[in-house]
Formats: structure tokens, sequence, C-alpha cells
């Protein structure tokens, strides 16, 4: 027991340590980031005026290619940090407290192993709170991401149709979300940046705040475009419709290679239900065969090392088999 209680220690100071400095490095560049509000969308240096429509709209084409030059998801991935996935999730939380949080599961779980399990299972059942707290925030974002991008193709396809009937361009935006079911996120998101507008906020940092925290790669080249086309002119319908057939594709490709990895995922439960169903079996039919393991202390680490290495296989499948499209 005092070698188990120095571990839980060391463990508990190691984690601690760690949230601090996550919580003060992710600080300072989200405080950062809050400063800036949404102009980081607005510096674009191709975004200048332009005589004469043919150059108009040679200009807004060529500073939509420079803005899709680098992959969105690449811009959302380096920029990830804790702070900004809790704001992706909406939780009203700070980072410590989302690292205590991790801590305090860990403890709770070390200290309920310890009772049965040897040191080995003990170590390993902490990293138990930060599987559990990462698992709910990945949920919680990705949970965003879907209501957001279930609307996102439809929308863009209705601007694109009254934007074609010349109509202008936030008229269209807000006739489109009209026509969205009353919770819909998308609609949320439209109608906030329209009453930014109303309030006076100025037009680059209401556009450049739409939807600042959904995790979608799609978001920000629909920003650069409505932004250069009311400061430069161009065909903004051409432009989001082009945008939503890329929706629709990356739509058709995120569940394509999701059917295509749900049959590797469903494998390994499948073999795991017949291996729980083998040892039910075995009880039934020779329960010395499997209570005599648990009581000896050999048979007991083994049936240890047996569940260890189970659940580090289903959680290297659902590392390689994570897809980000």
């Amino acid at each position: 027991m005092p070698v188990l209680l120095i571990v839980l220690v060391i463990l508990l100071l190691l984690i601690i340590a760690s949230g601090v400095y996550l919580y003060f490095s992710a600080g300072t560049s989200s405080r950062e980031m809050l400063r800036g509000g949404g102009s980081l969308r607005t510096n674009n240096p191709n975004a200048s005026g332009a005589l004469g429509n043919t150059k108009r709209e040679r200009q807004f084409e060529s500073a939509l290619d420079s803005a899709a030059a680098e992959p969105a998801t690449k811009k959302l991935a380096s920029q990830l940090t804790l702070a900004k996935r809790i704001k992706y999730a909406q939780w009203t939380i700070a980072p410590i407290v989302f690292r205590l949080g991790e801590v305090l599961i860990s403890v709770v779980a070390m200290a309920l192993a310890s009772a049965k399990l040897n040191i080995v299972m003990v170590i390993v059942t902490g990293f138990t709170g930060p599987l559990i707290m990462n698992a709910i925030l990945t949920h919680c974002v990705e949970r965003r991401f879907k209501a957001f991008d279930a609307d996102y193709p439809s929308f863009l396809l209705s601007v694109v149709g009254l934007l074609k009937t010349g109509m202008n361009a936030m008229g269209a935006l807000e006739a489109s979300a009209q026509g969205m079911a009353e919770g819909s996120l998308l609609r949320m998101e439209i109608e906030m940046m329209v009453e930014r507008l109303r309030f006076g906020v100025p037009e680059d940092k209401s556009i450049g705040a739409f939807a600042e925290d959904i995790y979608h790669p799609e978001i920000e080249l629909f920003v650069q475009a409505l932004l250069l086309s009311r400061r430069v002119g161009g065909t903004l319908s051409d432009t989001l419709d082009r945008l939503a057939k890329q929706v629709r594709k990356r739509q058709y490709f995120r569940s394509s290679a999701v059917a295509a990895v749900g049959l590797q995922r469903g494998s390994i439960w499948f073999i795991v239900s017949i291996l729980a169903g083998l040892e039910v079996y075995l009880y039934f039919i020779f329960p010395e065969a499997v209570v005599g393991a648990w009581k000896d202390p050999i048979g007991w680490n083994v049936w240890q090392s047996g569940l260890l290495l189970i659940v580090i296989g289903m959680v290297w499948v659902r590392q390689v088999t994570k897809l980000k499209v």
C-alpha cells in the first residue's frame, strides 16, 4: 500500500503541473485571439479595391484561390488548443477545471482499482480521466459540427438561387435562414450575424464572427468569399455554388469513409462478444476453470493482463480508424 500511495501522489502532482502549464500557455493564446475578435478573417491583402468589373472579378477569384490554397482543416488543426475545443463544445468552464476533472476521475478510478487489481492495472486506470473527458468533449464538438453540417449545403444552394434572382447578399442570407427549422444551429448563426449588423457592429467583424464557435472546415472559405464580394465585388453566386458542391462531396466522402471503417470497428466488438460468450459458457459448464483462476494469484494476474491487452487493442483500433475529412 505505501508504494501505491507514492505512485498516486506522484501521478497526481504530474497531472496538476501539466494542467497548470497547459492552462497558462493556452490562456495566453486564447486571450490574444479574443482581443483580435473577428479581424483575423479580414486581414487579406488581396481584398483591395479594383477598377472595372473584369479586373474586379479576376481579383475576387485570385483572392479566393489564395485563401483556399492552404486547407482550412490545417489552419484549424494548428490552432486547436484545449481552450478552443472547450469553446467549440460550448462549455462554460476554464481549461484548468477540465484538467481538474481529469485528475478527479483518474484518482477515483485508481482508488477503486487498488482494492482488487495489481499495481500495473492501477497505473493504467490513471488514464481513464483524460480518456473519458476528451471523449465527452470530442462528442460535444462533433455534435455541433454535425448539426451545422446537416443544413449547410442546402443553405448555400438556397443563397445561390436567391442571389441569381437579383437579391443582395445579406437579404439572401436572411431569407435562406428563415426557411430552416426553428432550432437550426445554422439559422441561429445567421440571425446573430444579422443582429450584429443591425446593432451597428462593423461589417467585417460581424461577418468574420460568423460560426466562429463551430469546428467546420468550410466556414472560413464562406466568410472570405462573403467579405471579398462585399469589398471587391465579383460573382458570389458562382463561388457559393462551387462551395456547396465541395461540401456535398466532403459529406459523401465522410459517410463512405465511416462506413468503410465501421466494419473494422464492428469486427473488434464482435470478437470481444465471442470471448465474453465463451467465458460465460465455460462458467456454466465448468465453473472451477473460471472461478479457480480468479482465486489463484497467478491466474488473476493472467486475467488482468488479458483484459488490459483487449482494452489497448480497442483503443488502438479506434485511433487508427479515426478520420478527419
